[in-house]
């Protein structure tokens, strides 16, 4: 039996690992993939922004589903997300150069990864209900790991093979995910089958809230979401079109897996020992630090004047997105009705999302009529007020 829950928690760290190299292939490359199938900086932007949107609208009505259904399922969702995926990516494939079916499709590619997401978060916490507690910061640094080996994988084979091989590296992350989730589902039905009257761990929830009624009886968390929106504005503007960064600094294609993979290395050593920081400091103070920690970057980024000026100013990688991410996931646990966790959980991810959608619309705009560096100017001003947000509107909850 112990072996079996150690492959279980195994299982869902590989599915981490695979969903996070996605997210590599799917966003971190988007700028280059459709680039170079001739989308301008503004239409690129308008794509990921739609797509964006559509994963915030999307992420949770299908949390408000898991939590008031007894049918429906975070395995049912999962799985038809998944085949959405795999069904896109074939189309990529398929698909030639730049039409509107293309930008329709990616759109459509993004709003579905990006409601993985908080499912995913929620997934190890419902495992806890019928198997040993996974902490959720160790599987999310694995995650990080994963998304460093992508970035850099990909950075030296989209300059040997071209864009045009980043729907199969997105194919091989949905296998990688598939084939754990498989068996996680395997485990789950065995487990179920021994507890009494054949009830299963979810059949004697109480039903959640609504999604309105959630936001009405969360104000104070809701606003403290609105902070995380402005900070991941300023976040994903670099994240997005970071290759338009590497370039304004004489660097390239490689240069961007570099420093992809860079960031997400400072993000593995706190996420996995993030337990143990908040043995010590509190959730809130930690997400607070961390906002800050955001405009630092963001600063350090407008000032980089070389390549490795944003290996540098990604060092503040440790201290802002590797700290808020954990933290975030726990203050939500905290604060939030435990019936309404996979809401919670949604809204969270949605705002982030929020923050991607903004950051791409305008981010777009800006560096088609501004210099790179007063576009990071910009998303530096935005970021302290995210911070500004976070400070007064996050409590004081210990775990």
């Amino acid at each position: 039996m112990n072996n079996k829950v150690c492959r279980t928690n195994i299982a869902y760290y590989i599915i981490q690992g695979f969903y996070w190299m996605s997210i590599c292939v799917s966003n971190n490359y988007a700028a280059f993939y459709l680039q170079s199938r001739g989308y301008s900086n503004s239409q690129l932007g308008v794509i990921l922004a739609l797509g964006n949107i559509a994963g915030f609208i999307l992420s949770p009505i299908l949390a408000s589903v898991v939590d008031r259904s007894k049918r429906i399922s975070i395995y049912h969702c999962l799985w038809a997300l998944l085949a959405v995926q795999g069904l896109l990516l074939v189309l990529f494939t398929l698909l030639p150069g730049k039409s509107l079916l293309v930008a329709l499709f990616y759109c459509v590619y993004i709003s579905v990864v990006v409601a993985v997401n908080p499912l995913n978060t929620e997934l190890c916490f419902e495992l806890s209900l019928w198997s040993r507690p996974v902490s959720y910061s160790p599987a999310r640094g694995i995650g990080s790991m994963c998304y460093a080996l992508m970035a850099l994988i990909l950075g030296q084979l989209t300059l040997r093979l071209g864009a045009g091989m980043l729907p199969f590296a997105g194919l091989f992350c949905l296998l990688g995910q598939s084939l754990p989730l498989a068996y996680i589902c395997r485990t789950r039905r065995r487990a179920a089958a021994l507890l009494p009257d054949g009830k299963s761990a979810k059949s004697g929830q109480a039903q959640g809230l609504g999604l309105l009624d959630f936001i009405r009886s969360n104000r104070r968390f809701c606003l403290l979401m609105l902070g995380i929106a402005l900070i991941f504005f300023s976040y994903n503007i670099p994240d997005y079109f970071m290759i338009n960064i590497a370039r304004s600094v004489g660097g390239d294609e490689g240069d961007l897996g570099g420093i992809s993979a860079f960031k997400a290395m400072m993000e593995i050593p706190v996420m996995l020992l993030y337990t143990k920081l908040t043995s010590r400091f509190r959730c809130s103070s930690v997400m607070r630090f961390a906002a800050f920690a955001f405009t630092a970057k963001a600063v350090a980024l407008a000032a980089a004047g070389s390549i490795y000026g944003l290996y540098a100013a990604n060092l503040f990688q440790a201290l802002s997105f590797a700290l808020m991410i954990p933290s975030m996931v726990q203050y939500v646990n905290l604060v939030v009705d435990h019936k309404d966790s996979a809401k919670g959980q949604a809204l969270a991810n949605g705002m982030m999302t929020l923050g991607a959608v903004f950051a791409n619309f305008i981010g777009g705009s800006l560096l088609d009529i501004l210099s790179v560096k007063s576009t990071l100017l910009i998303a530096a001003a935005v970021a302290f007020l995210g911070a500004l947000a976070c400070m007064f509107a996050v409590e004081r909850k210990k775990a």
